[in-house]
């Protein structure tokens, strides 16, 4: 009994043992095994890459400004009688924008010309003293005293007559500064006062500019100052309106912003149509085109995207690796590929 059940677990042992290395594979012929076949070059499409020179350009931001501007202010304390103009409105040169109480400048050019006629009156009758007292002083009919009192009398007379003469001048100068006038043909830009209020010298009444003479202003770092020049012909771009126009540049200071170390430069711009919509204060570009560089740009189908990084497969030795590369978005190779080496299209 014992012998049976020894021998059935040698059965069992061995049956167990067979199983495990089949399972293993020890009684399966083994087959060598082959890496699949590396892809052949002649069978690819590549591209060898090449630098192209190129002009490379910078591009700064600025504003659209007037260089023809004022702010207008009273010479003289007085009440606001009229204000002829609003914000918006076109003027000419010369025109009257706002006009002072002027009743007591008036009155007293009035005074000063009734003076001056009183001097002129007596000047007229103290010549006449004098001419008629030099005939007689030469027929030797009169003394020469008199004579030096009518001489006196008309030097006199002159004197009266220049510091009246003065006088109104300077009452119908007052009398101006009551009418302010444009300076120069613009737009108004700025209503600060209104009538019934008092001006007083110095005080900011009206604000206005002349279109014909919108240009950009922009800052420049140093090391496009070399690029750049008066007379130049600049691009400027007005991205908001989606402008572009040729400027040329107008002037360039001559020493950097304290703060932040740049050089403000002026472009003028061409105005052909009178009623152009530039205006003070519009967001401008201007671009500066300086020296030549060689330059990588890869094709659309010579890269892929994982995310938000670009790769390439680059053909090295007949061998295929993957390469991370930096571009920008028109395609030019900022890093990861030098000239001379070959990329697989459509990787």
């Amino acid at each position: 009994m014992k012998a049976k059940k020894g021998l059935l677990a040698l059965v069992l042992g061995t049956g167990l043992l067979v199983l495990f290395l089949a399972m293993a594979g020890a009684f399966t012929e083994k087959v060598a095994s082959e890496s699949p076949p590396k892809p052949v070059a002649s069978d690819m499409k590549t591209l060898t890459l090449e630098a192209v020179e190129q002009p490379q350009t910078r591009t700064f931001s600025g504003k659209l400004v007037a260089r023809q501007n004022a702010t207008l202010a009273a010479r003289m304390t007085a009440t606001v009688a009229e204000v002829l103009v609003d914000v918006g409105d076109r003027v000419e040169q010369g025109d009257v924008l706002l006009r002072l109480d002027n009743a007591d400048l008036s009155a007293k050019v009035r005074q000063v010309q009734q003076a001056l006629a009183s001097a002129q009156s007596q000047l007229n009758t103290a010549r006449s003293d004098y001419r008629r007292m030099e005939t007689l002083l030469a027929k030797k009919l009169v003394p020469q005293s008199q004579f030096d009192e009518a001489e006196n009398r008309l030097k006199t007379a002159q004197s009266d007559y220049r510091r009246a003469l003065a006088a109104v001048d300077e009452a119908e100068t007052q009398f101006g500064f009551s009418l302010v006038r444009a300076p120069f043909s613009g737009v108004i830009t700025e209503k600060i006062i209104n009538q019934g209020d008092t001006a007083t010298p110095g005080a900011a009444m009206l604000s206005l500019y002349n279109p014909a003479s919108i240009e950009a202003a922009v800052n420049m770092a140093e090391s496009a100052l070399p690029f750049v020049a008066i007379g130049q012909s600049l691009t400027v771009e007005l991205p908001t309106y989606d402008k572009t126009l040729i400027g040329m540049v107008r002037t360039m200071t001559p020493a950097a912003d304290a703060s932040s170390r740049s050089y403000r430069v002026v472009v003028t711009l061409p105005h052909s149509d009178p009623n152009d919509s530039l205006l003070p204060g519009m967001f401008a570009k201007v671009t500066v085109s300086q020296k030549s560089e060689p330059v990588l740009y890869l094709p659309s189908n010579a890269y892929y995207q994982i995310g938000q990084l670009n790769y390439v497969k680059v053909l090295d030795a007949g061998e295929v690796s993957t390469r991370l590369v930096s571009l920008t978005q028109q395609g030019r190779v900022r890093k990861g590929l030098k000239p001379g080496e070959v990329v697989i299209l459509n990787p």
